[in-house]
This record gives C-alpha cells, structure tokens and sequence, in this order.
C-alpha cells in the first residue's frame, strides 16, 4: 500500500491552522493522486550558499484513520484508552543548511502540540527523542565576532576549530576546554549544542531526551541546528549513521538511543533532494532501518518534510536556495517514505504550519504502538 495521503485537518481544539488563502494546501500527496510519478531523478546539489539564521471515535472517511478532533484534550486523562506499546524512539533528521531558517522554526513551533498530542494518545511514557543535523563535513560556514580579543563564533562547536587558530578564547571558553567533544563533529551524533554553544542537555548524559528532561524546551534548543551546514547534505546517511550499531554501542555518541522494544519514529525535514550524495539506493536506506528493527518494518514509521514542486497539488515554489525560497522537488526521498507503505507520511516542507502533519502522523504512530509486539 501507497504511503498515506494527507489532507488538511482542521481541528480547533487543538490548533488554529491557516486558511487557503494563506498559500493554498498544507500537503503533498504522497502517492495518492493519479498520473503522479514517484520515479525519476532531479539535479543535484544546487550550489547552496550558507547564510546568517533569521529564525523565524469513529473513522475518518477521507483517509480511514481515526477521526484527530477525537483526540482528548489536556489533562483529559480520565477513561482514556491508550495504546499498547511502552516505549517510543523519535529521531529527527534536520536540514541545517543555509536556506533552512525558516522551516527549523517552523517545525520547533510545532513540536510542543505533536509531543502533547502523543503524551495524551499513546500508552508508552518512555520516550527517547534525539536531533541529529545533515551536515557531512562539521561546518560549511561560519560567522565570527572578535572584540577587543574576544571571539564568539557560530556555529559550535566547528567554528572554534578556526577561531582558536588566532584566539585563546572561544565563546568564553579557554580554547584548551572547550565544551563538546568528538562526537560533536560526527554525522548521526545527537545533538546536545544549539549552533550558538547552548546547552541543551548535560554533557555527561545520553544526547538524546527523555521523558525526564523538559521536551519541549530541549526540543527547542537542540532543533536550532542553524544554518551553517554543508550545501551537500546527507539526511539518509544521517539517519543511518544515528541508528546504526557504530554509533549506539556501548560508550558510543549515542549509546541508548534505540531500544529493542520501543517503536522507532523518523522525521527526515530538508529542502533538498538527497540524490548522488548519501551513500545507497532509497531501497538500501529501508532495509538498513529494517535490519536495525530485528527485521520488524511494522516497527518503524517514516515522516518526511520535503520538497513537492513536482506535484500537481505541490505548494512549494521553484528552489532559490540564495534566497532561502521554495525547495527542490523530492521524488528520491518521497520514494523511500512510500516503501513504508501506510506507516510513512509525507508532507510539504514549504507549509506554513506543520501542525497539521504532525497531527495526522500521531494516527499513524497510534496504530504502530498498539501494534507493536517487542517479542515477535
């Protein structure tokens, strides 16, 4: 079966979402439409050059999931009837290259409705969730500021490699301890800096968050990745890398993180096709996060964020990545999420809220949770 298509939920109790008349549909369809072809090739790597962040109860008979506006409200946990799985492990996979300003914003709004949403809906209350950025190479820019000797930098930690060539100092720190460490300039590392050296979690803790940190406020400052990254990004070599067995053994950067018995989430958000530069074919991505499930696909849902431009009902204008606008179409990436069958979800990167998405996932991963069995 085809991923889900999705369509514009309007749900007031749970957030105000724009009209059409803001920029027409919130959504991509993801192989529902006729004539739609999901093959192909786009160019590649459209020459990115990096810029400053600005920030910036019963079926549903149009897609067969239950009904979102049936969903409790806050603190309505009385009676509710939650799904069967314990744990859940969400990785997000976030473009930071130099036109992304405005989607990491976007999907940091967003994150606080989608965790409350699956707080309230799933049964597990162990969750895992962990940010890794697609930047193959520690840093494809930076900007530095020296007063009077003093430098700050962004983003770190790759930025004070080069300040600390002509600088004791970095950020305040001595640059014989500076915070952070290898793992920090490693593809699929969690991340536990903002782009600005924030702490986003103790560095002597797992670099993913728990149900025991606050998650919308380490969501907050681990998804402002920034926008320094290489131009050629890596999102399925990201994500491999973050869930393989190199990097989640013992002592490793993300030691932890995947669980045998919890459900794996992935949210992959770029502007970009990933064509020509992660390593494998889109059916060599899935069977790695197969294999990485004990062979289980039923275990995994696959969210992609993408561009849409070549579709008919595509809201995303033509990519000027020197401008930060529109995306490139993602017929390569839309093609890996569809191998998920009805447990992959894809959306507009170019929506003008991603609430909407999130929402519609969380049917997605209520059917994975329930189930889920962590023996079989």
């Amino acid at each position: 079966m085809n991923a889900r298509s999705l369509v514009v939920a309007v749900i007031p109790l749970l957030l105000a979402c724009k009209s059409d008349d803001s920029g027409g549909s919130l959504y991509t369809a993801s192989g529902g439409a006729d004539g739609i072809d999901s093959g192909g090739t786009t160019s590649p790597e459209g020459g990115e050059q990096e810029a400053e962040s600005s920030g910036e109860g019963d079926g549903d008979p149009t897609t067969g999931g239950p009904k979102l506006d049936t969903l409790p409200e806050e603190g309505a946990d009385d009676g509710v009837d939650k799904s069967g799985c314990e744990k859940a492990d969400f990785l997000f996979v976030i473009d930071n290259s130099g036109s992304m300003s405005d989607e990491q914003q976007n999907l940091i709004n967003s994150f606080p409705q989608f965790i409350d949403t699956i707080q309230q809906t799933l049964m597990a209350e162990d969750y895992h969730v962990m940010v890794v950025d697609t930047d193959a190479s520690g840093g494809g820019g930076s900007s530095t500021t020296c007063i009077n000797g003093e430098c700050t930098c962004t983003p770190v930690p790759a930025c004070c490699d080069q300040v600390c060539q002509f600088s004791a100092t970095c950020n305040g720190f001595p640059c014989g301890m500076l915070p952070g460490g290898d793992c920090d300039g490693t593809l699929g590392a969690g991340k536990i800096f903002d782009q600005n050296g924030m702490s986003c979690l103790p560095e002597d803790g797992p670099r993913f968050i728990t149900e025991q940190d606050d998650l919308t406020a380490a969501f907050s400052c681990a998804g402002n990745v920034g926008t320094y990254g290489n131009g050629a990004e890596e999102p399925a070599h990201a994500m491999m890398d973050a869930v393989g067995p190199e990097l989640n053994a013992v002592d490793a950067c993300n030691e932890g993180f995947i669980r045998d018995d919890a459900i794996l989430v992935v949210t992959i958000i770029t502007d970009e096709e990933d064509l020509m530069k992660s390593p494998g074919t889109p059916a060599e991505w899935y069977q790695h996060l197969v294999t990485v499930k004990n062979g289980n696909p039923e275990a995994i849902v696959m969210l992609g964020l993408i561009g849409d431009n070549d579709l008919p009902n595509g809201i995303c204008p033509a990519f000027n990545p020197n401008q930060g606008d529109g995306a490139e179409p993602s017929p390569n990436l839309r093609s890996f999420v569809e191998m998920f069958g009805d447990k992959g979800v894809v959306g507009s990167v170019c929506a003008a809220n991603y609430g909407p998405f999130f929402l519609d996932a969380v049917s997605v991963i209520d059917v994975t949770c329930d189930e889920f069995d962590p023996i079989g």
